[in-house]
């Protein structure tokens, strides 16, 4: 039997779409029922060039510039259409993101042996694959990057989940967050994700029973209320979009 998931066109789940689901239904309805994407900004970049410059520092030559390569990557990705105020706020941080990185890695690097990698799990009642891409993949941990101006304590909630996905395709390796801010870093390992897998899996059946109530997603729009205090809904062009949709 065909779920409604499929019915609706997603081809896949992932961590960020079941975790938007969770947070912000109306943002979901429009990135994965329109298709309606948000424009790139600073932070993200920041984030991708820093995974750049970090992965250079574990896999390039003598003569190759970590720093020098997530700099470049940042200014390509924020080229046209982020804010400059916020794109130089977040080149000033790159320096210190991949500092952090190389001290906790430590000066024997180890061997990257996958990066990027695409994994795919399956769950019980869903017909649609749940995906993801691995960060940083080595003999006895996958470490997934998280740049932050906050170090937190413990992994969150929300990571908990991500590596509950990753954790069902790890084979014997450990699943570990690696949380670098400009100043700080923070590595722990996730363990006893079985609870975090059961919310990821019933994430995914609500999400399928919700769609089972329409039969367009015009219907679904007509009933779900974007919340547009939250954080998600910063951009001007997405909000524009979202009253098209929705009506108000």
């Amino acid at each position: 039997m065909t779920s409604n998931l499929k019915r609706f066109g997603l081809k896949h789940l992932s961590h960020s779409n079941l975790d938007l689901a969770r947070n912000d239904l109306g943002l979901w309805v429009m990135r994965y029922l329109y298709k309606v994407y948000d424009p790139a900004n600073a932070a993200m970049a920041r984030g991708n060039a820093a995974e750049h410059g970090c992965y250079v520092a574990l896999t390039g030559g003598e003569f190759d510039d970590p720093i020098d390569a997530a700099v470049k990557d940042f200014n390509k990705r924020t080229a046209l259409g982020v804010n400059g105020e916020a794109r130089d706020r977040e080149r000033k941080n790159i320096p210190g993101f991949i500092e952090q990185f190389i001290e906790a890695i430590g000066e024997d690097k180890p061997e990257v042996v996958d990066y990027q990698r695409r994994i795919e799990v399956e769950i019980d009642g869903i017909d649609i694959p749940c995906m993801g891409f691995t960060d940083f993949g080595f003999e006895d941990a996958i470490v997934d990057l998280k740049t932050t101006n906050r170090m937190p304590s413990a992994i969150s909630a929300s990571h908990r989940r991500q590596g509950s996905i990753y954790q069902r395709a790890a084979g014997n390796r450990s699943v570990d967050f690696l949380y670098v801010s400009a100043k700080k870093w923070a590595r722990y390992e996730l363990t006893d994700s079985d609870q975090d897998w059961r919310e990821v899996c019933e994430t995914a059946h609500r999400l399928d029973r919700l769609l089972g109530k329409f039969e367009t997603k015009e219907e679904v729009a007509e009933v779900v209320m974007p919340n547009f205090d939250t954080f998600y809904w910063s951009s001007p062009a997405t909000r524009e979009k979202a009253r098209e949709i929705f009506g108000f």
